[in-house]
């Protein structure tokens, strides 16, 4: 599970040399303004101690050591029980955490369960929305964020699911989405994959999913 890459990833954080790339991100360092929108990392988070806990996931996966790929089983029909928690952040040269506003947007199986509102009572907002008409919630559209004064402040947070049946995989792009209509047209973005089935098997081998960790994510289309 855990590739040289993200070892790399973790040694650069503990020294302090946090411009290295992060696996997954669609765009390097300097370009189209980097330093003032941040540099795009979406991961999944293991959620150790919850109940929704997911042993499939590095569980150091964070926005510095992002683990992108997740094999899952079903949840059973109607319920959230086995959800993905899928976290994202915008980083600066120096490691600081930069606010939205971002999107989260899904393809394939699945849909997204949940979109919290990034400060409750506050100004920013969360838009949850079925663009295609299927049925299934795709894109999560937040103005910043978290901030609660709880775990999770500075970061952006989604929910996962199939509870459908439907095996096959979840695509889920995380971009900076100033004019709310999903990353189809965004640079700055970070991808991660689920594959769902109802035993919770990967569907495709080990060396796949050591290259999408590592930010190739060439052979797979949303």
């Amino acid at each position: 599970m855990h590739t040289s890459l993200k070892r790399t990833l973790l040694a650069g954080v503990t020294s302090g040399l946090l411009f290295v790339s992060f696996a997954g991100t669609a765009s390097a360092w300097g370009d189209r303004d980097s330093d003032r929108d941040g540099q795009a990392s979406s991961y999944i988070n293991p959620d150790t101690g919850a109940t929704t806990a997911n042993p499939d996931v590095d569980p150091g996966s964070n926005c510095f050591s992002p683990d992108q790929y997740d094999r899952q089983a079903f949840s059973p029909a109607g319920t959230a029980t086995r959800n993905v928690h899928n976290d994202a952040c915008f980083l600066d040269r120096d490691g600081q955490m930069l606010d939205g506003p971002a999107s989260f947007e899904s393809g394939g199986v699945g849909f997204i369960s949940a979109c919290p509102d990034p400060d409750d009572a506050g100004p920013k907002v969360a838009v949850l929305s079925d663009r295609n008409g299927d049925g299934r919630n795709d894109l999560c559209f937040q103005s910043g964020y978290q901030m609660k004064n709880t775990a999770g402040d500075l970061e952006f947070h989604a929910r996962l699911n199939n509870n459908t049946g439907m095996a096959g995989t979840q695509y889920v792009t995380w971009c900076s989405d100033s004019d709310r209509n999903g990353c189809s047209d965004e640079w700055n973005s970070s991808s991660i994959r689920i594959d769902w089935s109802a035993d919770g098997t990967a569907t495709f081998s080990d060396d796949d999913r050591d290259r999408y960790d590592d930010g190739d994510h060439s052979s797979w289309s949303r």
